[in-house]
């Protein structure tokens, strides 16, 4: 027979048993998100123009430090930023970024011609884009904030055409994460246009 201080003990474990399986049954499943292109079918030139048998190389792109990790980061204040703990990029950000912006330029420019750094030395490129992400996060609710630094070479001498800095704000459509990521996919597409804009004009002159 057991003796009350087996019992105790017994009880005890059995209790802590129940208490850790009741929180795992409550954790909260991860999500998952990716950015999407959102300019498609939106072509800045028609397949007539001089633009739209361009080669265009994208990158190398830099992407702040604070961005360099799976969990989606929002801000609050200037100063302070939040990570989400089960609201996550479902891979590299970088990557999602690059991708991204080649799909959104090559519409634009209406180019299959895009190509992402690092490219063969063989391959012959037209412009290249050199993109550094200084902040790209937001407030559930409220808005995508995306600023980038970026610059157009015309790639055979590498002179510089263009030169510029991006600050983009999109409002969400819905709260959430859901919602900032999408804001977020549409920041990028503007980002994109412009980018798009200051190729195509050079490349009319």
């Amino acid at each position: 027979m057991l003796n009350t201080k087996s019992f105790v003990l017994i009880l005890a474990n059995v209790v802590l048993a129940l208490l850790i399986g009741g929180c795992m049954g409550k954790s909260q499943p991860t999500r998952f998100y990716t950015l999407t292109s959102t300019v498609e079918a939106q072509k800045l030139v028609k397949e007539s123009s001089a633009s739209s048998n361009l080669a265009i190389g994208i990158g190398p792109i830099k992407v702040a430090d604070y961005l360099t990790q799976s969990r989606i980061v929002t801000r609050m204040y200037d100063n302070k930023i939040d990570q989400a703990e089960f609201d996550q990029w479902s891979g590299s950000l970088k990557n999602n970024i690059i991708n991204v912006l080649a799909d959104n330029i090559g519409s634009l420019l209406n180019t299959e011609k895009i190509f992402i750094h690092p490219w063969r030395s063989f391959m012959s490129i037209d412009y290249q884009v050199i993109i550094e992400i200084i902040r790209f996060d937001g407030e559930l609710g409220e808005q995508a904030t995306l600023e980038a630094r970026w610059t157009v070479l015309r790639d055979k001498d590498k002179s510089v055409i263009d030169i510029k800095r991006s600050s983009i704000m999109e409002t969400t459509d819905t709260p959430g994460y859901g919602g900032l990521v999408a804001a977020q996919s549409r920041a990028l597409g503007k980002l994109s246009r412009e980018i798009a804009q200051s190729i195509n004009a050079v490349s009319l002159k």
